[in-house]
């Protein structure tokens, strides 16, 4: 599974089915929302695939996704984050 950041902005003002976008990036696929703009998605699908699945949902909204899988992290979290991001991390990005 690849780790990416998705980060919006409020477009039109609407809210978004989230949960409903994430059933679209298949199966195993999780989201971990940091404040309703910033999010952490755990899927197969590749960076631009999910740009396009997401195009379909943003309306107007300004939009990025970036691959963070192999990305290193530190900070201070609640333990719920640090969960999510070791959660589903092969044994060859943990090395």
């Amino acid at each position: 599974m690849k780790r990416h950041l998705l980060v919006f902005d409020d477009g039109s003002g609407d809210d978004l089915a989230l949960q409903d976008f994430v059933e679209t990036l298949g199966p195993g696929a999780k989201m971990y929302t940091m404040d309703g703009h910033v999010c952490f998605l755990t899927s197969n699908l590749s960076t631009s695939e999910i740009s396009d699945r997401f195009l379909k949902l943003a309306g107007s909204r300004l939009f990025f996704v970036a691959d963070v899988t192999a990305s290193d992290c530190a900070g201070r979290m609640l333990g719920g984050f640090w969960e999510y991001m070791k959660r589903d991390r092969s044994p060859a990005a943990a090395e």
